[in-house]
């Protein structure tokens, strides 16, 4: 059972301003977090049905000023399931970075230096490198000071919402589910980029992996050219970098180790033929949605 850098989950009324909740509407608010001292933006879809008894489920998206777009669109596309059935209930919250512009180069690389701190974990052995390793704050701002926030503004389900991660975020994803099983409903670990503790935290590398009986799904997922070389860019040193850091053999070795070590958990492996680092995010939307949404 996993006991240590657990964290606890408050109890939440659904207080929020219906004015700012209307249905179908995306809005967004700023909140700095004194826990990371970074400031957040979080935008949230709701979808175009009234909010259940007890509120929209919730599916919170790391990196959300890059990815609110394709959640929500994949939300109302595949959720529909046709002209005659009623709309997915799912609420999207998108956490990114305020000030944040993705046709910018500045705040491209800005955004890159405040991720890196957020979702690297803190390392068991030896020293993480300047400016990572703050995945603990982070985690602690999204489960304890992100959610009185939304409760206040949305009327959101925000027992155990489910998380997704794509890159560095999917590292992320897969130590919030070891340190806080009980906090998500799910866990959606896109192409992990667990090269960083292969490369920073040897000695507890391969990974000793925790269980709980509070653990929900995890789905673990790369794209099948990741670790590939790609001639046509003529780029010898990142085909060696991309083969070295090897996306699709420890993401998937992850996969097994953990549903082998803990039974309880449902744990999923997927491999996306044909698609890259970025691209694997469009099959990627759609599993998560087929997980969540089920059947319709």
């Amino acid at each position: 059972m996993l006991t240590s850098g657990a964290v606890s989950v408050p109890a939440l009324a659904m207080t929020h301003a219906a004015d700012e909740a209307l249905p179908g509407t995306t809005t967004s608010f700023t909140q700095h977090s004194r826990l990371t001292g970074h400031d957040y933006l979080i935008q949230v879809a709701l979808p175009k049905v009234a909010p259940p008894t007890g509120g929209y489920p919730v599916l919170l998206v790391l990196d959300g000023n890059r990815h609110l777009d394709l959640f929500t669109a994949a939300r109302d596309v595949l959720g529909r399931r046709g002209f005659d059935k009623a709309p997915a209930n799912l609420a999207i919250v998108a956490v990114g970075y305020a000030g944040s512009d993705e046709q910018a180069e500045a705040t491209r690389t800005t955004v890159t230096t405040l991720r890196y701190k957020d979702f690297t974990p803190p390392l068991t052995s030896g020293t993480a490198p300047e400016g990572t390793g703050g995945g603990a704050q982070f985690l602690a701002y999204l489960t304890q000071s992100l959610p009185p926030e939304l409760a206040s503004r949305y009327p959101l389900d925000l027992k155990q919402p489910a998380l997704v991660g794509h890159s560095l975020g999917g590292l992320f994803a897969l130590h919030a589910q070891q340190q806080a099983p009980e906090a998500f409903g799910a866990i959606f670990a896109i192409s992990p980029s667990l090269w960083w503790l292969q490369e920073n935290d040897q000695a507890n590398w391969p990974l000793r992996l925790a269980c709980s009986e509070a653990a929900g799904p995890v789905l673990i997922a790369a794209g099948g050219r990741e670790q590939s070389p790609q001639p046509q860019r003529n780029d010898p040193a990142r085909d060696r970098l991309r083969v070295q850091r090897a996306m699709i053999d420890n993401a998937h070795a992850y996969a097994r180790q953990l549903g082998e070590r803990c039974p309880q958990t449902e744990v999923q492996w997927r491999r996306y033929a044909g698609e890259d680092h970025g691209s694997v995010m469009w099959p990627a939307a759609r599993s998560v949605m087929e997980m969540l949404l089920g059947e319709r």
